[in-house]
């Protein structure tokens, strides 16, 4: 089941001159395991541009396959950062780092492993610097209450190109997705 939406933010959200266009979409995500780190951040996009200098999650990502030989990440590669505290905040947030992977693996004081059950999201792109996924968040969460549809789990963003493949901020790619229910009104 997919719904193609658009919608505009307000005029005081510009890129370069431009109004930033989002598109809302609803999407059915499929159950999945998890791997999972939980981490408190000060600044979310100082956690995303510290990948940058040093890539703990590729490293943590490694460590878990190393540590769990007869499992492997998703073909295509899934992760997502979950917002733990049920909203998404640029600040003093707890999140969860998840990598979906093909089966169960030994649980450690690190990270544990768990199965995500099917869910409908309302899926927003954002093209941008992360400093910016506020406004992304903002036009999903108006689009929501426009529409008819209801938060009924935690946000999360994943992330599809970003420091490790893209040079500039402008070419980063991250989907936001939060759990819904409801169906659009007419």
């Amino acid at each position: 089941m997919l719904l193609f939406l658009m919608g505009k933010l307000s005029a005081e959200h510009y890129e370069r001159g431009k109004v930033m266009e989002y598109i809302a979409q609803i999407k059915v995500i499929p159950e999945h395991i998890i791997y999972f780190k939980e981490y408190f951040v000060e600044n979310i996009s100082d956690f995303y541009s510290s990948l940058k200098q040093y890539n703990f999650l590729q490293e943590l990502s490694d460590r878990v396959m190393l540590e769990n030989p007869e499992i492997q990440l998703t073909d295509p590669d899934y992760n997502v950062i979950v917002y733990s505290d049920g909203k998404f905040k640029q600040q003093n947030v707890r999140i969860a780092f998840c990598d979906a992977v093909t089966a169960y693996g030994k649980n450690t004081d690190e990270y544990c492993f768990r199965t995500v059950p099917v869910f409908k999201a309302l899926t927003v792109l954002h093209k941008g610097p992360y400093e910016k996924l506020a406004e992304a968040y903002a036009f999903a969460y108006q689009w929501m209450s426009e529409n008819g549809y209801k938060k009924t789990g935690y946000p999360r963003d994943s992330t599809i190109d970003g420091c490790w493949n893209r040079d500039r901020e402008e070419d980063y790619l991250t989907e936001i997705q939060i759990p819904v229910e409801g169906e659009q009104i007419t």
